[in-house]
C-alpha cells in the first residue's frame, strides 16, 4: 500500500489516514520520530513506515551476498568396524576389546 513512501515524500504529501501502531521502541526513538514528525509536518505512522522503508531498502544492499555461517556438523559416528559390534571405536577402527584382540594375535 505504501511501501514506496520516503522521507523525501512526507514533505510534499497531504494528510492521509493512518490506524494504531502498538510496537515498543525506546523512548529515545519515540523522541526523534517525534522531532522528524514535527520538521516534516507529516503523520507519525507516515514517517515510521517511510524510515522503515529506507532502512529496508538500505538492509537489502547490505545483505547482498551474504550467508549465514554454516553450522558445522557432528562428527560422524565411530563405532567398531567388527559386525555385530556397536561399540564407539578406540584405534584403527576397533572398540578396546577388539582392538586389544587384535593386539594379542599379533605378538609373536
Amino acid at each position: 500500500m505504501r511501501s514506496d513512501l520516503r522521507i523525501a515524500d512526507l514533505r510534499r504529501r497531504e494528510g492521509t489516514t493512518t490506524k494504531l501502531m502498538n510496537v515498543r521502541i525506546p523512548v529515545a526513538l519515540s523522541d526523534a520520530i517525534d522531532r522528524v514528525t514535527g520538521a516534516l509536518g507529516a503523520a507519525k505512522a507516515d514517517v515510521v513506515i517511510a524510515l522503515l522503508n529506507e532502512g529496508l531498502d538500505r538492509s537489502v544492499d547490505i545483505l547482498r551476498g551474504w550467508h549465514p555461517k554454516a553450522v558445522p556438523l557432528p562428527p560422524p559416528k565411530r563405532v567398531c568396524t567388527r559386525p555385530g559390534c556397536g561399540r564407539a571405536y578406540v584405534a584403527r577402527g576397533l572398540c578396546a576389546s577388539h582392538y586389544q584382540a587384535a593386539r594379542r594375535r599379533r605378538r609373536p
